[in-house]
């Protein structure tokens, strides 16, 4: 379910506690309030999911331990991010749960204007800012602040996806209910980090990367609680992994789903073709939605989940058969997917009686194709795309992949150049009325 990541950053770093930016936010003395509505831009409101608070944000003297950016400029000084610690509370039907979070900007060290902030979302629980793995994701950041973003980092205490953590007895977790988390936080960084931002540049974006259980973090929020009302773009790797939690969880499994059939708006095949994979979660990752919803039956081979079982992981997935309100019209966030159509294997591995997370590929582009189905041209982001990316290094790699076929160019190039641009490349990360 998660794309691992190598180390790249440095561990405790520095934060500077005199920045403008962050005392601005202890300030507000919270942030983000609860609400049933947002807008930004003067656009059409859309009713959605009220959201929570950040509370008592307090700068650290330095970042925890963690995979937290830092930048070295051409004369060797080095540049770390500014972490803040605080509470995400009041969300409904959720505990408060303590986080991190981190954000350098690149003014003053980069050259111009700062072009828009990009907040990046990690895979798996989110307790990491960045996980360990490939150093593709680091080469990201590191691009996107260099074409000049500001870059935001979070890293959870315990799993974002647990409404509560211990469970109350005979209570079950709801993955959409704990959404509220990264969704609250979302809203705070538009109104703390990214308005000063925007108001200095007028065409400045606010922008969002995740990759797999991170992607979902980003979607769960445009598709229930209203981020779409203020994202102006947002790169998707990996996933979204949860758009059908019941057939990720379901026994005897669910069917494979084929990946992006002729004629799916907005696919991009390259040379190749769709392809068709099982959207059933793997083992270790099905242990970890059975205990993020407090239903251990998940994914358990050779039994038969329940019909109750069942509908309670449809009724909290992305894709939830319309019983929440769900919102697939995102006019004005801009939209791009890469996933993994095959997988580097070079021990040559039978995936189907040997499963490995390095040479096999996984759930995360069924899962992923789930929602991505929902999108036609009569409900289209401005830009949308859903890029094959072959030869990936490991179930979720799309980033060291090759896009459309064998010989085509890296993922992690073709991502990092939609987000920020590049010499013919329109940078997509820009404001968009909303």
């Amino acid at each position: 379910m998660t794309f691992l990541k190598s180390p790249h950053f440095p561990i405790g770093l520095a934060v500077i506690a005199t920045v403008l930016i962050a005392a601005a936010m202890v300030a507000c003395g919270g942030g983000s309030g609860p609400s049933s509505n947002i807008s930004t831009g003067g656009g059409v409101t859309q009713m959605t999911n009220p959201t929570g608070m950040v509370q008592n944000p307090t700068p650290l003297s330095a970042c925890p331990a963690g995979e937290w950016f830092q930048y070295t400029d051409s004369g060797g000084t080095d540049h770390p991010m500014n972490c803040v610690s605080a509470t995400l509370a009041s969300c409904p039907n959720a505990a408060d749960l303590a986080f991190t979070y981190g954000y350098l900007s690149p003014s003053g060290i980069i050259a111009g204007d700062v072009k828009g902030v990009i907040v990046y979302f990690d895979g798996g629980d989110g307790t990491q800012p960045l996980a360990k793995g490939s150093p593709t994701a680091g080469d990201m950041v590191t691009y996107y602040f260099e074409q000049g973003y500001e870059l935001v980092q979070i890293a959870w205490s315990s799993a974002w996806e647990a409404t509560y953590n211990p469970f109350p007895s005979g209570t079950f977790g709801n993955i959409q209910a704990a959404a509220c988390r990264p969704a609250t936080f979302l809203n705070y960084v538009d109104a703390n980090i990214y308005q000063p931002v925007f108001q200095a540049n007028p065409t400045a974006g606010m922008c969002a990367h995740g990759v797999s259980a991170g992607s979902t973090q980003i979607l769960y929020s445009m598709t229930y609680y209203g981020a779409a009302n203020f994202l102006d773009n947002v790169e998707l790797v990996s996933g979204p992994v949860f758009s059908d939690i019941e057939q990720g969880c379901e026994e005897p499994p669910a069917g494979a789903v084929t990946v992006c059939p002729v004629g799916q708006y907005g696919c991009q095949l390259g040379s190749g073709s769709s392809w068709s994979l099982p959207p059933t979660y793997q083992t270790g990752n099905y242990q970890d939605v059975g205990s993020w919803t407090n239903d251990n039956s998940c994914g358990v081979p050779n039994t038969t989940t329940s019909s109750t079982s069942n509908t309670r992981w449809l009724q909290q997935s992305i894709v939830d058969s319309g019983i929440n309100n769900p919102i697939y019209s995102y006019p004005s966030t801009a939209m791009a997917a890469c996933l993994c159509r095959s997988v580097q294997n070079p021990d040559n591995i039978d995936c189907a009686t040997n499963y490995t997370g390095k040479d096999c590929a996984n759930n995360s582009s069924p899962q992923a194709e789930i929602f991505y189905s929902q999108i036609t041209s009569a409900n289209s982001p401005p830009v949308y795309k859903v890029v094959a990316v072959d030869n990936c290094e490991g179930s979720e790699g799309s980033p060291s992949g090759n896009v459309g076929s064998l010989t085509g160019s890296l993922g992690e190039t073709e991502i990092e150049q939609d987000m920020a641009g590049a010499a013919g490349v329109t940078a997509q990360c820009f404001h968009r009325q909303h």
